[in-house]
């Protein structure tokens, strides 16, 4: 383990059933976040997130996971997860919902460290980043597909 310090904060005012718990997504993060963090991951509702998506990106439909780069030094941001998305994502591509919500937060924080996948080399790197997260903490390649 490294010595930065992160500091999460988890906001979910969709479930009831916490799917979240702050140990396991510290634990995720500190595999490849060595800086000083503070991040703050939002579970938003379908019409929260498609506006989220509008405002910012000026595409009107929600998606699965937004990134928000506030600084750099220390890393300060935000990733909001579409709950709805992330659970018929989840369950089209047979993936337990929770090992879909490791991935798609590490992709939004490996965006906040400065990754994107707009050209084929970029998205080959930072999805081989991610598989080599999930495999450190037992989660599967999440780019194969299941039969």
């Amino acid at each position: 383990m490294t010595n930065q310090a992160i500091s999460l904060s988890i906001q979910d005012n969709v479930n009831k059933k916490k799917y979240l718990k702050k140990k396991d997504v510290l634990r995720w993060l500190n595999y490849f976040i060595k800086t000083d963090s503070s991040i703050t991951i939002r579970i938003a509702q379908l019409n929260e997130a498609k506006q989220l998506n509008f405002t910012y990106r000026k595409i009107n439909k929600a998606t699965n996971v937004l990134s928000f780069l506030i600084a750099s030094k220390p890393l300060v941001g935000d990733i909001i997860l579409c709950h709805d998305i992330i659970k018929t994502e989840a369950k089209e591509q047979k993936k337990k919902l929770r090992d879909h919500y490791a991935h798609l937060i590490i992709h939004g924080c490996l965006h906040l460290l400065g990754y994107d996948h707009e050209l084929d080399a970029d998205a080959n790197k930072m999805e081989k980043k991610e598989i080599n997260i999930l495999k450190a903490i037992g989660i599967t390649n999440p780019y194969l597909v299941k039969n």
